[in-house]
């Protein structure tokens, strides 16, 4: 395992955590927690399901946490307001973090929050 190997599986298990600590804790009703792993790091997403089902309604991606291999650190992400059909033209760096090689605190922001802009329930 390569060390870009072993990163990946670091950050893979670190979002599976804060989904599986996440949904133990909320009602369906408020979304679940979910993640899509990329080449480099995660996508958190959040699912929402209609009252009377086991289905998935629709879901949204709320943050993105990537490896930034020339820099050397985890950056975290969060889409832009408008919609927009590039990749790249979606995601804007998260304001209240900068850029950091300890992963913990990356997550930590993602798993608790603290400035709102993650969890809350945007397409109500």
């Amino acid at each position: 395992m390569g060390l870009v190997s072993l990163l990946q599986k670091q950050v893979e298990t670190r979002a599976q955590m804060i989904c599986q600590q996440r949904n133990q804790s909320l009602p369906t009703e408020l979304g679940k927690a979910g993640f899509e792993s990329l080449d480099n790091g995660v996508v958190f997403i959040q699912q929402h399901f209609l009252l009377d089902s086991s289905h998935c309604d629709y879901t949204y991606p709320i943050a993105k946490v990537l490896w930034n291999s020339e820099l050397g650190l985890w950056q975290l992400f969060v889409p832009n307001d408008e919609e927009s059909d590039e990749s790249n033209d979606y995601w804007s760096p998260y304001p209240y973090q900068t850029p950091s090689s300890d992963l913990a605190s990356v997550m930590k922001e993602v798993d608790k929050d603290p400035n709102a802009v993650f969890w809350y329930n945007k397409k109500a």
